[in-house]
């Protein structure tokens, strides 16, 4: 049976991170973690009480992200989106956050999971939940194919200890989606990559159109444009 940790106890614990603390020794860029989304910052506590106040220095640290061609990846047909919304998806600008493609190594710390949730919500069509993304959180670094693949792949060599099991472990994160690339599927729908942890452990990677409904907590991962 579990311990709920009473009022009494967490005033304690709260006081002692002030004062306990030797704040003028640590040497650290604590500035990321301040930026994060209230949320997740209480997440990444609750992990550090229930290991038992325990870091586990053995977990990963970086992401290395990877060149990603969606030919290449899921075959003939599949391409960036060009263009605007309502044209064919085959000539302009790539519908792409070229921040996101500049990162070839991402911190975890970094990472960010934004949920676009405004109360009330259960779910918003795809292309308001990317508007969202764009014009209300223009510092959101929206992450492309390339942090898709290269957690896919990391998660495919390390399994159970991958950077996504340990996401999953510390945050409870079973599900991303990546909207700094817009893909064209080959009958002409827009759709973004996500990466989700099934009932058995496993995680599988799938795709969904944008003119479809999608969950309003299920969250958009990236970082800020500062880091």
């Amino acid at each position: 049976m579990k311990n709920k940790i009473s009022a009494g106890q967490s005033r304690s614990i709260i006081a002692s991170l002030l004062t306990d603390t030797p704040w003028e020794s640590i040497d650290a860029d604590v500035q990321a973690f301040i930026e994060l989304p209230a949320e997740q910052r209480g997440k990444m506590f609750a992990a550090f009480i229930a290991n038992k106040f325990h870091l586990n220095v053995g977990d990963p640290k970086t992401l290395l992200t990877k060149q990603f061609d969606p030919t290449s990846f899921i075959g003939k047909g599949w391409t960036t989106w060009k263009g605007p919304i309502d044209g064919d998806g085959l000539a302009g600008e790539e519908d792409v956050d070229t921040r996101s493609l500049a990162l070839t190594e991402i911190e975890l710390a970094n990472f960010i999971f934004e949920t676009c949730f405004k109360k009330g919500e259960t779910s918003i069509f795809g292309e308001e939940k990317l508007r969202r993304l764009k014009e209300e959180r223009p510092e959101f670094v929206r992450f492309a194919g390339n942090v898709f693949l290269g957690l896919w792949l990391d998660y495919e060599a390390n399994k159970e200890n991958s950077i996504l099991e340990w996401f999953h472990r510390n945050f409870g994160i079973t599900f991303m989606d990546f909207p700094g690339q817009i893909l064209r599927y080959p009958n002409g729908h827009r759709i973004i990559f996500y990466l989700n942890r099934l009932d058995d452990g496993k995680w599988s990677w799938s795709y969904n159109w944008l003119d479809s409904r999608w969950r309003v907590d299920d969250p958009s991962v990236g970082c800020a444009s500062q880091f």
